[in-house]
Order: C-alpha cells, then sequence, then structure tokens
C-alpha cells in the first residue's frame, strides 16, 4: 500500500449505519485517510468536531437536527474543519443554502468510492471545492434565476486571470503552474476574491464571476 505523507482525518455523520459504515469502510482502505470518529445526529456532529477536530467532516443533511444551522455554526466555530455534504438531496436551493453556509462541497449520494475519495483528498489539500457534475448545472442555473444585484466588485486582473482558471476546474496548483506564481499567491488571491464577492468558497466565488460576466461587468 502507497504511503502518504499526509493524512487526512474523517469523521462522517449520516443516520444510517450501513451506509455510514460502508463509508468508513472505504476511507479506511488508503493510509491517507483516518476515520476518527462516526455520528448520526446534528448533536453529534458538534461533538464530534469539538472532540477530534477532524480535516474533514462528512455531513448527511437528513440526520435528526437543524443540519443547515449546525452546518453554519460549525463552519463558524471550527473553521479548521472543512464540512462536505454527502446527501441524496438535489434540490438546488439546499444546495445553494449549503454553500452558501459554509460547505466545501455538496455531493450527491451514489457518486463512485474513486469519486469520493478524490473529491475529499482535492478539500483537504485546499485545492478546490465540489460539487457533484451532475448537480453543478442545475445548481447554477437556479443561482441565475435568482434576482441579480450589479454590482462591481471590482475584481483586479490578476484576479480575473485566477477566477477564469478556477471556473475552468484548475487547482491552486495548476493555476500557479500556468500564471508562473507561488501557490500561496494563488490562495491569497482567491481570498481576495471571495471577500469582494461576498463567497464562502470557490464554488460560490465562481458562481457570482459568472453571474458579473453575464451581466457585463466583465468581458
Amino acid at each position: 500500500m502507497e504511503t502518504f505523507c499526509e493524512q487526512a482525518t474523517i469523521a462522517i455523520v449520516d443516520d444510517h449505519p450501513i451506509y455510514r459504515q460502508g463509508l468508513a469502510a472505504v476511507f479506511r482502505a488508503e493510509a491517507r485517510f483516518k476515520v476518527v470518529a462516526e455520528g448520526a445526529s446534528t448533536a453529534d456532529a458538534l461533538d464530534i468536531v469539538k472532540a477530534h477536530r477532524p480535516s474533514i467532516l462528512v455531513l448527511d443533511l437528513g440526520i435528526p437536527g437543524d443540519s443547515l444551522e449546525t452546518l453554519k455554526q460549525l463552519c463558524v466555530e471550527f473553521p479548521g474543519t472543512h464540512c462536505v455534504i454527502l446527501t441524496a438531496c438535489d434540490d438546488p436551493q439546499t444546495g445553494i443554502a449549503a454553500l452558501n453556509a459554509g460547505a466545501h462541497g455538496y455531493i450527491l449520494k451514489g457518486v463512485s468510492a474513486s469519486e469520493l475519495k478524490a473529491a475529499i483528498w482535492a478539500v483537504f489539500k485546499n485545492e478546490s471545492s465540489f460539487v457533484s457534475p451532475e448537480f453543478a448545472a442545475r445548481l447554477l442555473f437556479a443561482v441565475q434565476r435568482k434576482e441579480a444585484v450589479s454590482i462591481d466588485v471590482g475584481l483586479s486582473h490578476r484576479e480575473l486571470q485566477i477566477i477564469a482558471e478556477v471556473e475552468r476546474g484548475s487547482t491552486n496548483r495548476m493555476v500557479a503552474e500556468k500564471l508562473k506564481i507561488s501557490e500561496k499567491t494563488v490562495k491569497h488571491y482567491m481570498s481576495s476574491i471571495m471577500q469582494k464577492c461576498g463567497a464562502t468558497n470557490r464554488v460560490s466565488a465562481v458562481m457570482a464571476y459568472q453571474r458579473m460576466r453575464q451581466s457585463g461587468q466583465h468581458a
């Protein structure tokens, strides 16, 4: 088995024991992941993150309790833990609400084990947020239908270059290599972009950029 220098610690909160245990087995099969805790409710999610501070919390929205409010609380109080939603809910408005609350990913159940692990690892490495491809188009359409408020957020030329690359699916490392700047500089620009766009993650920043472009604010 391949040895990794870094290891993502994973907590899983889902109220279906067989599914939750299956997820845990998927992650435990690779050395780069370590499952540190499992739970079945929003109360469990809060207790687990407080106790273990995992790198990633894999969270189902259908668990007992107010999952969206809990998600908001976790993202504010424990920014070091990246919350990834893994759910059967394919309602675009719910997806938008979760991403706006601070989720770093929104993945529909039914995803393959390899796709799930790749998405979780990318989030862990701060390379990208992740939305299931079959859901992303519906999510974008729902955002575009909302009444747009035309505000020029004033992205610089370099910021426009970076967000355009992120829109194409490039990771921070790929952007750095293409623009011949450091990955740290890309992360700095991404923080500025998200702040200007009022975005909480890369996905919502790209959506804001797309709305600006379509409204004619940026070519």
